[in-house]
């Protein structure tokens, strides 16, 4: 029978310095402390909550709460060490030398003649780009699956007492503290996502760009679109694009005009917009180059759409880009970028 951790028993069975528990209060305690030894679960134990008097969850949160934070910190420094020893020695060795392979399989696609590219586009590219996104951005998930079984029992454990300090505090109707839960989830995917390989410039630039798009009231789709283009880009060892907001209108007054003049072209039939240096031009920048998409109003499917597209694709990831700008109109979607 597996036992609950030692500090978690001496509160139940009244360790020195704890107030002694009401009646009421004690039984619940009692019945889980067998639940979490008998590994059964307790959400009828929850339910109860709802019926003890106010003074008596306050009581409980109190005593609840002595012990809380530090086994919840003892899993977390657990999470964290072995997170750090699969991101080292050996392991980190032979995750570099995939990336690096990785990265060369996609760009070796960039050069090719535009026949063979699309294929390659879809056989070597994509996968590329998932094998990347599984080892330069590290999730809770991934470190507990690589993880051995007593670091997922220890986690298990936690999350179902975080269950129970939650029921605690919505039955006592502080339901805004009610997120046990959700910080452990949410300091697992910190811990992991902190020891990502990503260009730690890359990432000030997509963070500046979040404050740049809140500023000038860039939509939220063209955001998106902006940071799915930019999370690929640093995946592949790219630079991060600096979001230019006249880029965005520009795009934005093209897709506008093909929606509207029921046209598909980068040469628009507007006067003084005919072409995509004009169009940059009048919103006073400049631009180097410009992708077109019809049929969605989601940043991902035009995203997906220019990837797959060899022309598209090698806009998307020239090196020689330094600012990007997205503008959507109904389904119809325009990127624009410049050096």
């Amino acid at each position: 029978m597996r036992r609950a951790p030692a500090i978690l028993l001496a509160l139940l069975l009244g360790a020195p310095g704890m107030m002694a528990a009401p009646r009421a209060t004690d039984e619940i305690l009692s019945a889980l402390q067998t639940r979490l030894e008998n590994n059964a679960g307790f959400d009828d134990l929850i339910e109860q909550l709802s019926d003890l008097e106010p003074r008596e969850l306050a009581r409980l949160q109190a005593e609840y709460d002595k012990v809380w934070p530090r086994m919840r910190d003892t899993y977390l420094s657990a999470f964290k060490a072995e997170a750090k020893q699969q991101h080292s020695g050996p392991a980190r060795q032979a995750n570099q030398k995939a990336i690096r392979e990785a990265r060369e399989s996609f760009h070796s696609v960039r050069v090719m003649p535009e026949g063979p590219m699309k294929g390659a586009i879809i056989a070597r590219s994509e996968p590329a780009v998932a094998l990347l996104r599984e080892l330069l951005l590290p999730s809770a998930e991934r470190v507990l699956k690589l993880a051995g079984e007593p670091l997922n029992r220890q986690r298990a454990q936690i999350l179902r007492l975080g269950k129970f300090r939650d029921g605690i505090l919505k039955a006592a109707i502080a339901i805004e503290d009610a997120e046990s839960v959700a910080k452990v989830r949410a300091e697992e995917q910190s811990v992991a996502e902190d020891l990502s390989d990503l260009d730690r410039n890359g990432l000030r630039v997509m963070e500046n760009n979040r404050k740049i798009a809140e500023a000038e009231m860039v939509p939220e789709n063209e955001r998106r679109g902006v940071e799915e283009l930019n999370q690929m880009r640093l995946l592949v060892g790219l630079n991060a694009l600096l979001l230019d907001p006249r880029l965005c209108d520009a795009s934005r007054g093209h897709s506008e005009d093909m929606a509207r003049l029921n046209f598909f072209s980068h040469t628009s039939p507007v006067k003084g917009k005919q072409s995509f240096g004009q169009r940059a031009a009048l919103s006073g920048t400049t631009s180097s180059g410009e992708n077109i998409f019809m049929g969605s109003a989601k940043p991902t499917s035009a995203n997906r759409g220019w990837f797959r597209s060899p022309g598209h694709h090698r806009n998307m990831f020239s090196p020689g880009h330094n600012r990007i700008g997205l503008g959507n109109y109904g389904s119809h979607w325009t990127q624009m970028f410049g050096r």
